[in-house]
């Protein structure tokens, strides 16, 4: 996969910890997103709309973050993700603000100047990729939205299992989430999110080792080059996009 070749990071989000932000002590692994397109023109009462959605989580003293990104490349520039993560399927059951009452309020001060949404439901893969546990979002994340062939994801699975499992032990430094999209989209969509601390970040890094090197030094020629045809053969398409972690659209609870 081009992608996944040529970015010197580790393979080692995001959805996670770009999204995983949350006050339970145990923590789960589903992402529930929302992909909100502001109306033509909307955007300033938008972003306002959501400052006063934040307002109103802290004034009901919500136990869990509601963090906001910013698409800035891509078909979806000038969209907004939504997210709350760290979750159980089990919490939706059971949400800490009532639905009926945060649908009333995202209806009066954010539903107006929407012209588009779409709920979609993300896993963490916590045991591939190499993970952030900051407390925050980095301000921008690289983000690879990867199809997968019909009948290969175990294939996909198994090959980048063994790249995380190289990548951390060469790269321990670099960090990356990996996601699995559940529910509200195309089977076999998985999201890889590289966090970066700014735009000067997305420099190619000296000191990171290139994945064939780190591949090499750990399994040897034949099974990486095994290892990436894998991979290659995998992979239906991967596309590329940008976000931007708006914390100041965002909620999020004092400790």
């Amino acid at each position: 996969m081009r992608l996944l070749k040529h970015v010197s990071v580790t393979l080692a989000a995001a959805f996670m910890a770009a999204f995983s932000t949350t006050a339970q002590t145990n923590p789960g692994n589903i992402v529930a997103a929302e992909f909100q397109t502001p109306k033509l023109g909307m955007t300033q009462q938008y972003e306002q709309g959501r400052k006063q959605k934040a307002d109103w989580h802290k004034q009901q003293k919500d136990p869990n973050a509601l963090l906001v990104f910013q698409i800035v490349s891509g078909e979806q520039t000038g969209a907004y993700i939504v997210s709350r993560g760290g979750l159980h399927w089990a919490d939706l059951d059971h949400p800490p603000v009532p639905e009926a009452a945060d649908t009333e309020e995202y209806n009066k001060v954010v539903g107006p100047y929407v012209a588009s949404a779409t709920d979609s439901y993300y896993q963490l893969l916590p045991k591939l990729g190499n993970p952030d546990n900051s407390p925050l979002p980095s301000k921008y994340g690289a983000v690879a939205i990867i199809r997968v062939k019909a009948g290969k994801t175990a294939d996909f699975l198994a090959a980048v299992t063994k790249i995380s499992d190289a990548e951390r032990k060469a790269n321990p430094s670099d960090h990356v989430g990996i996601y699995e999209l559940v529910n509200g989209g195309y089977s076999g969509t998985f999201v890889v999110i590289f966090p970066r601390a700014n735009w000067a970040a997305f420099e190619e890094n000296p000191n990171t080792k290139p994945m064939t090197q780190v591949l090499t030094e750990a399994y040897g020629a034949e099974e990486t080059k095994s290892t990436m045809a894998t991979l290659d053969n995998s992979i239906e398409s991967d596309y590329s996009e940008i976000i931007e972690f708006r914390q100041d659209l965002s909620y999020i609870p004092a400790k």
